[in-house]
């Protein structure tokens, strides 16, 4: 039970805590602490220095070995800023939001938490919901027309979404009936044990109606508007947190339902489910990118974009699913270094239209140089590990039985990174028609000291490859039928 306390019970008695005090940095204090202990722990588990024996409806295997670290390091950066980050008043009415924002912080880490360490469909099914309820008021904010249109848009398609991965699980029952696990309760393990067995039309069914409806919260196209609307709208901590870790517990009920079809005749059509549903993410950013006028929204789609690639390497297979989990890693980091520049920009020049920003590298030197670099990184510029991932990704995909995918990926990842730069570089460089520049050295903040922290990561986890990862990755890879 020691392990379930410091994962599970620990974030929902201090989201009781904070309820309780007051104390805006006596509640960051209390989540700081959570989070860091929750990261320690999460590592030691993936590293292999503690072995976890979970109660009830919670166990670990590799692939919530790889995304519990991913979680938890995403939650601490976030908690880590928040308090700086509360402290500057972005718009008027933003202080009525930071009543519950350390509260709702710690439902999210336990919500998030339980979907990744359950087992069992129908945990998984209420522990997503709970993912749903904590972060909805968070993007809420601001409190101003935008933020509420976009909370209520993201309740409304989402809830939608969950309905149909229940009636998803509900198919799966079906697919059950006549075999061992009729009547039985519905355990990950025990379905993909058994998979050979389950009636395939309905299997069928289930796989599609969790996917779609997982989508809603993964952001895969044409499924992704609440979330894009739900991440541009929210304070920039938080849109780092739905990017980098939230879209990741939902991937991961994709494939959970994926590794069940894996043994059956269902696999082929699962695959290409997944394939059709990267390219099309792919396209939706394509053509957003043509014509940008909200910076936050750009990087919303940019996560639309590598979800996309992600989804398409587990579809292909072989290298390119292993590349997708490396993928899924180095995506986390950069989200958060995205957001986090972005925000002081934001809560700078106050509006997220990009014609209302110029001459960032001269007023904000820090922040500008810093989203230049993470442009570059999330570009799949050598030696971040985005260009490492997306090489796995491709060469999978070259050498799969679907080679002209790569054709049209790269087509529309070039267009993608020609329009986004365009638009970056516009804001860190125009200057305005009789604009006086002030130089004003930039504070060094702790977001600063993240950003910087989270860029080493992407290159150092990238050039010395810890053999613990590459071994839970292939573990992972293996699960998943997959030689390599």
């Amino acid at each position: 039970m020691f392990e379930f306390s410091i994962l599970i019970f620990i974030p929902l008695l201090s989201a009781v805590v904070c309820y309780f005090i007051t104390n805006i940095r006596l509640q960051f204090s209390v989540t700081l602490f959570v989070s860091a202990l929750h990261l320690i722990f999460s590592l030691m588990i993936f590293i292999g220095w503690y072995q976890p024996e979970l109660p009830f409806y919670f166990s670990t295997d590799s692939l919530s070995k790889l995304f519990l670290p991913v979680l938890s390091n995403v939650y601490f950066w976030v908690v880590l800023v928040s308090f700086s980050y509360l402290k500057k008043q972005t718009t008027a009415n933003s202080e009525e939001g930071k009543k519950y924002y350390f509260l709702l912080l710690n439902f999210y880490l336990f919500a998030n938490t339980a979907a990744i360490l359950s087992n069992h469909f129908g945990m998984y099914w209420v522990a997503v919901e709970g993912t749903t309820l904590s972060v909805a008021p968070l993007i809420y904010y601001y409190r101003n027309e935008e933020a509420l249109e976009a909370m209520w848009k993201y309740l409304f398609l989402v809830s939608i979404g969950i309905a149909f991965a229940f009636i998803g699980i509900l198919f799966l029952t079906l697919s059950a009936n006549g075999t061992l696990l009729e009547g039985k309760q519905l355990f990950f393990p025990e379905f993909v044990k058994h998979a050979s067995e389950l009636n395939p039309v309905w299997l069928k069914a289930s796989f599609i109606f969790i996917f779609v409806g997982l989508s809603t919260k993964i952001g895969i196209a044409p499924m992704h508007s609440a979330d894009v609307d739900a991440t541009s709208n929210s304070p920039s901590p938080i849109a780092a947190l739905m990017s980098g870790s939230l879209r990741v517990t939902a991937l991961l009920g994709v494939m959970r339902i994926f590794q069940i079809v894996q043994p059956t005749s269902t696999y082929q059509f699962a695959k290409t489910i997944l394939i059709i549903g990267g390219l099309l993410s792919l396209f939706v950013a394509f053509v957003f990118m043509f014509k940008v006028n909200n910076y936050k929204r750009m990087l919303a789609y940019s996560s639309i974009e590598h979800l996309g690639i992600i989804t398409l390497g587990i579809g292909i297979g072989g290298l390119a699913f292993v590349g997708a989990m490396y993928h899924v890693i180095y995506n986390s980091l950069n989200k958060i270094v995205l957001f986090f520049t972005a925000g002081n920009i934001h809560r700078k020049y106050k509006t997220r239209e990009v014609e209302g920003v110029s001459s960032v590298l001269n007023i904000l030197p820090w922040s500008g140089w810093l989203i230049m670099i993470s442009f570059l990184s999330i570009s799949a510029i050598p030696p971040f590990g985005i260009f490492f991932s997306e090489l796995m990704i491709f060469e999978g995909i070259l050498f799969s039985n679907k080679p002209w995918i790569l054709a049209v990926t790269m087509f529309l990842l070039l267009f993608i990174f020609i329009n986004m730069g365009k638009t970056l570089f516009q804001m860190l460089y125009k200057k305005n028609e009789g604009e006086i520049i002030l130089i004003k050295k930039e504070r060094f903040e702790i977001i600063h000291f993240a950003t910087i922290v989270l860029l080493m990561l992407l290159i150092a986890i990238a050039v010395i490859s810890p053999n613990i990862l590459h071994d839970n990755i292939v573990n992972i890879s293996k699960d998943f039928g997959i030689k390599l």
